[in-house]
């Protein structure tokens, strides 16, 4: 009935949040927010919420 019964959400393997974290860590050296801004969004979408912290980058599944 298309309730999403034994649908499974694909999560993002924790090597390819790094990779776009490390992306956006390279676009915002760049200056180039938007491209950051767009990939924050991305991973927002998919419930990986991001913590700048003077250590890095931090992130966790919401």
């Amino acid at each position: 009935f298309g309730l999403g019964i034994g649908e499974q959400v694909k999560e993002l393997p924790d090597e390819e949040i790094q990779a776009l974290i490390d992306e956006r860590e390279e676009a915002r050296k760049s200056k180039n927010f938007a491209r950051a801004d767009e990939i924050r969004d991305l991973l927002t979408a998919k419930g990986i919420e991001l913590r700048d912290t003077p250590e890095g980058v931090k992130f966790r599944r919401g």
